[in-house]
C-alpha cells in the first residue's frame, strides 16, 4: 500500500469518528479550502451565511406529507420566482411539527466545497443555513416560547416568528439597524459571531443542504466501515512486516560483529521456539474475521429507531470480542433502552452502558458508552 493511499485511508478513517466542529461560510469566502488543508481527518459542519440563501416558509394545511414533497414544492417556487437559475440551487427542506419550508443555496458552489473537503480528507457532516445552526442552539425555554428571534448579518436579517415553539414566518429583510423591523423588542439576536455556539437539543427546523440518501440519518454506511476495516488491517500488516524486517536486521548486524564469538560457541541442544506471531498481525486478522455486516446492521437498526441517537465512535476488540459504541443522547432513558435492545440480540452479551456525563463543548446532549460482547469469526 503506497504511502499516500495509506495516509488517505487514514485521514478517512478519522474524519468518520472526529468530533464536529463548525465553519461559517460566506458567498466572497474561499476560505474553506485553506481551513482543510489545515485540519485533514476532521469533520466539519458548515454554516451558510443568511447572504447565500433564499427561504421559503410552506403554507399552512398543503398536503405535503414529507421532506421529499417539501422539497419538490420549493423547486417549483424558487423556479417560479427566480427562473432558470433556480435549477442550480441545493434546496434544503425542514419540517418542525406542523411546519414546513426550505431553503435554497443560491451563493455558494456546494460541489466545490465538498471537493475541497475531499481533497483534504476532510468530511463534512452537514451544511445548514446560520438562522437554523442558531435557532437550534438556543436555550430550549427560549425555542418553546413565542415572538421574534432575529439572525442579523450586517443589513440582512432573517426574522424568525415563533408561536409556542412552532416557527409561523420566516422572513429575510434589508435593515440598516435592528431598530428598523420595529415591534417589540426579539425574544434572542444572534450575529455570524454566534455560529460556532453547540446545541443543546433538537426540536426545531434542522435544513441540510447536503443531498438526502433515503437512508436515516443515524444510518451508518457498511461498505465504507468495511473499507475502513480492511486499511486498518492493511496497516496493521504494514507495521508488522516492518517490525520483523527491523529486528532481523538488528540481529544480522550483531551475528556481522561477533563473527568469531558466533564461531566458537557450542551448537544448541535444542532449536529456539518458533516466534510467536506478531499481536498487530493477529488482530488485524481478527477483525477480518468479524461479521462486520450483521454487527454493524444491529447497530444501525438501534440508533435509528431511537431517532435522537447521534453515533460518534465505535472501537472493536476482536480477539476479546469486544464492542465500544459511543454516542449522544437528549436524554438517559433513551441510552438505557438502547443498550437494553441491544442486549436482546442473539448472540450480544454483558451489554451494559458504561457511561453517562455531560457532552464537550460543541455537542449537543449527554455523551454515553455501552459496552458489549459479541460474535467473533474463526481466525485462520
Amino acid at each position: 500500500m503506497s504511502d499516500s493511499l495509506t495516509q488517505r485511508l487514514r485521514r478517512q478513517l478519522s474524519a468518520r469518528f472526529a468530533k464536529q466542529r463548525r465553519v461559517f461560510v460566506t458567498p466572497e469566502g474561499g476560505e474553506f479550502g485553506a481551513w482543510c488543508q489545515e485540519r485533514p481527518g476532521t469533520a466539519v459542519e458548515l454554516i451558510v451565511s443568511a447572504r447565500a440563501s433564499h427561504e421559503l416558509l410552506v403554507e399552512p394545511g398543503l398536503p405535503l406529507p414529507d421532506l421529499d414533497a417539501v422539497q419538490a414544492y420549493a423547486q417549483q417556487q424558487f423556479a417560479h420566482y427566480f427562473g432558470a437559475a433556480a435549477q442550480r440551487f441545493a434546496i434544503a427542506p425542514w419540517r418542525s411539527g406542523e411546519a414546513a419550508g426550505a431553503s435554497a443555496l443560491h451563493g455558494l458552489d456546494l460541489a466545490a466545497l465538498r471537493a475541497q473537503a475531499d481533497a483534504a480528507g476532510v468530511r463534512i457532516a452537514a451544511v445548514r443555513p446560520a438562522w437554523a445552526a442558531w435557532l437550534a442552539s438556543l436555550p430550549a425555554a427560549v425555542r418553546a416560547s413565542s415572538g421574534r428571534c432575529v439572525w442579523q448579518e450586517g443589513q440582512t436579517a432573517v426574522v424568525i416568528q415563533l408561536d409556542r415553539g412552532r416557527v409561523v414566518a420566516l422572513q429575510p429583510r434589508r435593515v440598516q439597524a435592528l431598530a428598523d423591523l420595529g415591534g417589540e423588542a426579539p425574544l434572542a439576536v444572534g450575529t455570524p459571531d454566534d455560529a460556532g455556539l453547540p446545541q443543546p437539543g433538537p426540536a426545531v427546523p434542522q435544513p441540510d443542504f447536503l443531498p438526502r440518501s433515503g437512508r436515516s440519518p443515524l444510518a451508518w454506511p457498511l461498505a465504507a466501515t468495511g473499507a475502513l476495516v480492511l486499511a486498518t488491517a492493511a496497516w496493521s500488516a504494514a507495521d508488522s512486516h516492518h517490525a520483523l524486517a527491523v529486528a532481523q536486521s538488528a540481529r544480522e548486524r550483531v551475528a556481522a560483529l561477533r563473527p568469531a564469538a558466533a564461531a566458537a560457541r557450542p551448537a544448541p541442544r535444542r532449536e529456539a521456539p518458533a516466534a510467536t506471531p506478531n499481536r498487530s498481525a493477529q488482530e488485524a486478522r481478527a477483525l477480518l474475521a468479524m461479521p462486520w455486516e450483521p454487527l454493524l446492521a444491529r447497530v444501525e437498526t438501534a440508533g435509528a429507531e431511537a431517532k435522537t441517537i447521534a453515533w460518534l465512535g465505535l472501537d472493536a476488540n476482536a480477539g476479546r470480542g469486544e464492542l465500544r459504541l459511543e454516542g449522544l443522547t437528549p436524554d438517559k432513558l433513551l441510552a438505557l433502552q438502547l443498550a437494553e435492545q441491544l442486549g436482546g440480540t442473539p448472540g450480544w452479551r454483558q451489554v451494559v452502558l458504561s457511561r453517562f456525563s455531560a457532552a464537550e463543548s460543541g455537542l449537543a446532549g449527554q455523551r454515553f458508552e455501552i459496552n458489549a460482547r459479541v460474535p467473533t469469526g474463526e481466525v485462520p
